[in-house]
């Protein structure tokens, strides 16, 4: 004899609505971020606080192969070096950002001239530099009062360049949980995902004790007739 599951039995729905409900539990939402920048260092201030600073023309960008799922996946950018301050030693750089700005990435343009102020990645690689939103980083030629600030800079492919990158060890600048610090490098916010899982247990709750008084009530009604 086939088994026919019997919707209209109040404790069949029970069962249904709790399995529907545990498997949305499973399945973590999607939150999005915007980039919330507190306004950037001065220029020597962040020369120091950053692991390279250089002048440099765009010649490549790598935007991610295959199917773009966040704002945040990392683009690789060419630069052919003009001059630098600090952490760069031969003539070309590359380095990541971000995507989009709405996750603090900079939209470098292939052909454009740029200052930047990169920090390294907090991946282990202390040689891989990343271009934030929330850095100095600018076209060149609106950086006239960085070149001023920043003084002479050391010519691409010098023997006298400065030593190659090194991880920044700056203190932070004690900003909000999604803003930058010092470095241009923007904080990481994690309080979002938790806030949504109260939330859908919240709902789950409710209706369980919803469904239970509605079971209590045709069970109780039942016994009255009998």
């Amino acid at each position: 004899m086939m088994f026919k599951a019997n919707f209209r039995n109040p404790l069949m729905m029970f069962l249904s609505i709790t399995l529907i409900f545990m498997a949305l539990l499973t399945v973590r939402p999607s939150v999005t971020y915007a980039c919330s920048c507190v306004v950037p260092a001065e220029p020597l201030e962040a020369l120091e606080s950053s692991s390279a600073v250089f002048i440099g023309k765009v010649v490549d960008i790598k935007e991610p192969k295959g199917t773009i799922i966040s704002s945040a996946d990392p683009v690789k950018v060419t630069f052919d070096v003009d001059s630098s301050w600090k952490g760069v030693k031969g003539n070309k750089v590359t380095l990541t950002t971000a995507l989009s700005s709405a996750s603090c990435g900079f939209e470098f343009v292939e052909g454009e001239s740029y200052i930047v102020y990169a920090y390294a990645s907090d991946e282990g690689d202390s040689g891989k530099l990343v271009a934030s939103l929330c850095s100095r980083t600018k076209l060149l030629a609106s950086a006239s009062e960085d070149l001023k600030k920043l003084g002479p800079s050391i010519s691409a492919g010098s023997p006298t360049a400065s030593p190659e990158v090194t991880s920044n060890t700056s203190p932070k600048s004690g900003a909000g949980s999604n803003e930058s610090d010092l470095t241009g490098k923007p904080a990481e916010d994690n309080d979002s995902f938790p806030l949504v899982n109260v939330g859908i247990s919240g709902v789950i709750i409710v209706l369980i004790a919803i469904v239970g008084a509605v079971l209590y009530r045709r069970r109780n009604g039942g016994t009255r007739k009998k």
